[in-house]
């Protein structure tokens, strides 16, 4: 058996890329309310193989294909009880900018 040695940012890319695609198996429009990706991003996320899997972690290297949420500092530093709020205004908001445009 060959074992890989993955960077932290291959095994977060791994990690994420496969729970997302199992999700989007599992139930597609879930997997879009809960990670916030659309519904074709998701089908085609959806049919990638182990393999394939394999392969665009090996080859998209050290570059994240998930980054942090915009507002992660102010989430950090926030008091737990209001997270939940906190960590929903970014989608309301978006939505609010879109709807007044």
């Amino acid at each position: 058996m060959t074992s890989v040695n993955w960077s932290e940012v291959q095994t977060l890319n791994f990690t994420a890329i496969a729970l997302v695609r199992d999700a989007a198996r599992e139930d597609l429009a879930a997997a879009c309310c809960r990670f916030g990706l659309s519904k074709e991003l998701l089908e085609r996320i959806s049919m990638l193989t182990h393999t394939e899997v394999l392969s665009l972690v090996a080859h998209v290297g050290e570059e994240p294909l998930f980054v942090p949420r915009g507002d992660l500092t102010n989430l950090l530093s926030a008091h737990p009880t209001v997270l939940p709020v906190l960590a929903t205004l970014p989608k309301r908001h978006a939505g609010h900018t879109a709807a007044a445009n």
